[in-house]
């Protein structure tokens, strides 16, 4: 008891110290004495021990009154225990109801009185002991279920409180306030005997009515980020001590910014899974199944933003809300009754909508969806008017008209929008919704020429007067996604996002899952293939080719996303649209080996195929490694392991080394790298005429000097963000190009359309997008990467520059700027009008015959062993 460290529980932040998760097995906060008012201690001590200032840790009179007491009621109403008994109990002994544990009880409480002051064990006693609801210790409690700090209560909140100690759950005012109230007025009654309280402050605790705050379970932010550096957490420190020790653990997360990754994520899986059809509606109600619906959905939306109900002195609750199944059917059955009292000509447009403002609409997240009723279908109107929480509403036909029949297919199909829902919808249809406006006007949503003649009949202001909600109409996706932001210079982690709903499922995809990264992975050909002698300006040729098998049976015959080729064409060109024969064609000059042998130095690992589907990335990788792996370009060639984690500190607030996760603090690190690399530059590396050593003995300027984590030689590391940005500019990224003139990226789109990718950065940080489905088949035609990934990279990386700052990659020494014409690579002419300013390594512009390449692995050489080579495109 001398070296008292209760369970406390463990904390989780963000860069910025907003609390992501708090968890462990008991919620308490420790108070010293003498921040305890005397009020809040004559409350438990009368509740529990009279004589507690006056025995030695056993109170013999009290053991035999409860004797009699329970004699008396034949069960077990009183206990005999001190609040010293109950401290042993609580902390030395196990709950067992035995004669053995009782007189060990009564020893113990014997030693403590005599090693213990009487403030000390009071200490003990109201830190410790369990409230109910999760709270453990007096500063919960009253947190909990008052939401007041101790010096805020009043003694009807004390008696309350004290009370539930004999029996939590049978006391509790959320279980049974009856039996709450009777033990409140227990406490109260022995606190007016005592004279703790008058006579009046007596009387007016027992009359007094008191808010009691709806328990809410703990909201875990940012659930994928926060489970994998729990789960990291339970590895270094232990499980049980994570849960128990007060750990306060400060992470390199951006909450904002992954809370604007959750929900661009799940706008575009949603948006993707609309095009790809429409469902059906998951469920049907009977005309009195309705009115249950509508009833329930309404007390739920009620309790669910409910702060608090008030526990009255009668001992019964009141809700701040009133609903009855019989005022929905009133309601429901009134709908009917005004349709069926209009004129025919007037029925065919009518709908009646919402006599008041009902306070519901006020409760519904709007940036969610939500059930609702189909009350009617109007094709004429080309409306589905719908009842959300007891309120009605409406999806106007631009609403729904993306619903067709669900096919996914890797064949381009063509469907028209939906113009009569009534092919689609009927009554008792449920439906999901989002709230797009609170009020609209009946005819304001109709297509313009009908609009047009109704406007002419004499009824249309007054039936136009009808009022509703505006909704869409929505379902929700199966189609899944991941989200990985990094800084660029650190490795540090801002967001994480690894799935559309943590609660749906705990699979974490941006660390976890294994995917195609198809294009995506061609920038590192490129990056390599500049390593090894080629510039931007570099000639390629996008041309038919069959690739020989190992028989005459099998040929590959690799094509363009397009179907068509382009001829000649530049390095540049050939990356900014992403063409696919050029980089086969550039992996086969590299030579296989060598082009796995840059992958590993990249950090991209796995199982690799030793064959030229390398080049149309055939391999699994994990959206976390492709995006730590895109470092390389804007960070100059340095490629930075990503961490989590910032500092932990135990209660004592001693910080904790980290040594099992093995991770290094990484500092912001200067634009212009100054160091030892730097220095060892030499003329060789810029002149190709110093480079005169002979086969056998030659070294690649560009990687001789490479050590530690730089993994890529700067200058090209500048050239690739400039290959990058060229391919927001003019290739496959150019829906993002509004974004800002400083940013590089990659789409990538798998065979058969199973995987889109995103990866993009700026000088500061660098978002990965990846979405696909888990059971790998085909997101449909034309669910590309800038389609079906683009977008939500863009609405990520827009909260991120705003953020982080977004300025031009900064040029080391060793660039030369030289105008070529754009097509060609050649040097440009005045005559020229589509010219651009390229950028090479000095000594290898546009004219340079660049590195002598070394011979090539043959085409034979690099397919033999493998069969897949045939199928992975």
């Amino acid at each position: 008891l001398n070296d008292y460290s209760p369970p406390l529980m463990s904390r989780i932040y963000d860069r910025e110290g907003k609390l992501l998760l708090e968890i462990g097995n008991e919620k308490r906060t420790l108070v010293d004495m003498e921040n305890v008012p005397q009020k809040v201690i004559d409350c438990f001590v009368s509740a529990e021990d009279d004589n507690f200032f006056e025995h030695s840790g056993v109170d013999y009179s009290g053991i035999l009154r409860a004797a009699l007491a329970n004699l008396k009621a034949g069960r077990v109403v009183q206990g005999g225990s001190t609040i010293t008994q109950q401290v042993a109990k609580s902390l030395l002994l196990s709950s067992e109801r035995s004669f053995t544990r009782k007189i060990k009880d009564l020893l113990l409480a014997r030693k403590i009185e005599k090693q213990f002051s009487k403030n000390e064990i009071l200490y003990l006693y109201l830190n410790q002991m369990y409230f109910g609801g999760g709270y453990y210790g007096i500063v919960e409690a009253f947190q909990g279920y008052f939401g007041k700090k101790l010096n805020e209560v009043t003694s009807a909140e004390c008696a309350l409180v004290a009370g539930l100690l004999v029996a939590p759950g049978r006391y509790s005012p959320y279980i049974n306030p009856g039996r709450a109230k009777k033990r409140q007025l227990y406490v109260l009654e022995r606190l007016k005997k005592r004279k703790k309280i008058t006579i009046e402050e007596y009387e007016q605790a027992v009359l007094e009515d008191m808010p009691i705050l709806n328990r809410k379970f703990a909201k875990v932010e940012a659930g994928y980020f926060t489970d994998w550096i729990l789960q990291r957490l339970f590895r270094e420190v232990g499980k049980d001590e994570f849960l128990t020790g007060g750990y306060e653990v400060y992470t390199t997360l951006d909450l904002e910014l992954n809370n604007r990754s959750e929900k661009e994520l799940f706008d575009g899986l949603r948006a993707l899974d609309k095009r790809q059809g429409y469902k059906g509606s998951p469920e049907f109600l009977s005309e009195e199944d309705i009115s249950v619906f509508l009833h329930e959905q309404l007390v739920e939306l009620y309790k669910s933003n409910e702060e608090s109900f008030t526990f009255k002195a009668d001992g019964t609750v009141e809700h701040s809300f009133n609903v009855t199944v019989e005022n929905i059917k009133e309601r429901l059955i009134g709908i009917k009754d005004k349709i069926a009292e209009q004129p025919k000509e007037i029925k065919r447009y009518y709908f009646p909508g919402n006599d008041e403002e009902i306070d519901s609409i006020n409760l519904i997240d709007k940036s969610k969806t939500h059930k609702a009723v189909v009350l009617g279908v109007n094709d004429r109107l080309e409306y589905i008017f719908v009842s959300l929480y007891g309120l009605l509403g409406v999806i106007p036909q631009e609403e729904f008209s993306w619903v067709h029949k669900r096919e996914l297919s890797t064949d381009p199909i063509y469907h028209g929008a939906l113009k009569n829902p009534s092919k689609v919808f009927k009554e008792g249809d449920v439906v999901e919704v989002r709230l797009l406006k609170d009020k609209m006007n009946l005819f304001s949503a109709i297509n313009k020429n009908l609009k047009k003649r109704l406007r002419k009949k004499k009824w249309y202001k007054k039936i136009n007067r009808e009022s509703f909600v505006r909704l869409s109409l929505e379902q929700h996706p199966e189609v899944e996604g991941a989200v990985i932001s990094v800084s660029a210079r650190t490795g540090e982690i801002l967001s994480m996002v690894g799935g559309k709903d943590f609660k749906e499922s705990k699979f974490n995809r941006a660390i976890q899952s294994l995917r195609q990264p198809g294009s995506a992975v061609k920038p590192f050909i490129y990056a390599a293939a500049l390593e090894n002698g080629y510039n931007p300006a570099s000639t390629l040729y996008d041309t038919p080719q069959a690739l020989g098998g190992v028989d005459d049976f099998l040929s590959w015959k690799p094509k363009n996303y397009d179907g068509k080729f382009k001829g000649t064409i530049t390095l540049r060109k050939a990356l900014e649209t992403s063409r696919n024969i050029p980089t086969i064609k550039l992996v086969q000059e590299i030579g296989i080996t060598k082009m796995i042998e840059f992958f590993r130095r990249m950090n991209i690992n796995g199982k690799l195929p030793e064959d030229l589907s390398i080049s149309l990335g055939s391999f699994g990788i994990s959206l976390i490694d492709l995006v730590t792996a895109y470092s390389i370009f804007p960070n100059a060639g340095k490629i930075q392991d990503y961490k989590g984690i910032s500092k932990i500190v135990n209660r004592y607030k001693d910080e904790v080394s980290l040594k099992k996760l093995k991770e290094e603090d990484a500092k912001e690190e200067s634009l212009k790298i100054e160091d030892k690399v730097s220095e060892k530059l030499t003329a060789a590396e810029t002149d190709p005429k110093k480079i005169t050593l002979e086969k056998e003995e030659r070294v690649n300027p560009f990687t001789q000097y490479l050590k530690d984590n730089y993994v890529y030689d700067r200058r090209l590391a500048y050239l690739m963000t400039n290959l990058c940005k060229g391919i927001i500019s003019h290739g496959t990224g150019r829906a993002t190009r509004d974004l800002s003139s400083y940013i590089g990226g990659k789409t990538g789109t798998t065979n058969n359309y199973v995987d889109a990718w995103f990866i993009g950065f700026s000088n500061k940080t660098i978002t990965g997008v990846w979405t696909g489905f888990d059971d790998n088949k085909t997101l449909g035609w034309p669910e590309t990467g800038s389609k079906a990934a683009l977008p939500v990279w863009k609405g990520v990386m827009e909260l991120a520059l705003k953020k982080y700052g977004e300025y031009d990659f900064y040029a080391p020494s060793g660039i030369v700027n030289v105008a070529i014409n754009r097509d060609s690579g050649k040097h440009a002419t005045p005559s020229d009008t589509n010219v651009l300013l390229e950028s090479f390594v000095e000594g290898y512009g546009p004219d340079s015959n660049g590195l002598d390449k070394e011979d090539a692995t043959t085409i034979e050489e690099s397919i033999m062993d493998s069969d897949d080579y045939y199928y992975n495109q």
